[in-house]
């Protein structure tokens, strides 16, 4: 579980900096973000809940700030 926590460490790093950097500099990190986040779902063994994932939960928690509804995405 040690590499889980340390990516989930990771995630709160990245919103963090995103939060901060100028416009400029943020899309490198939200590609990072967005490939812990990949890989935080693929480790992940269901024990935070079936329909929680790291994606569902940034998605939460950006809702939370902003507002905005979250985006509905096609099934695979």
């Amino acid at each position: 579980m040690a590499r889980l926590d340390d990516l989930r460490d990771l995630r709160e790093l990245l919103l963090d900096s995103i939060r901060e950097a100028p416009a400029d500099k943020r899309a490198p990190l939200a590609a990072q973000l967005r490939a812990t986040l990949t890989e935080i779902d693929e480790l992940d063994d269901g024990s935070a809940g079936a329909e929680r994932t790291g994606l569902s939960e940034f998605e939460r928690r950006l809702h939370e700030r902003t507002g905005a509804a979250p985006a509905r995405r096609s099934a695979r």
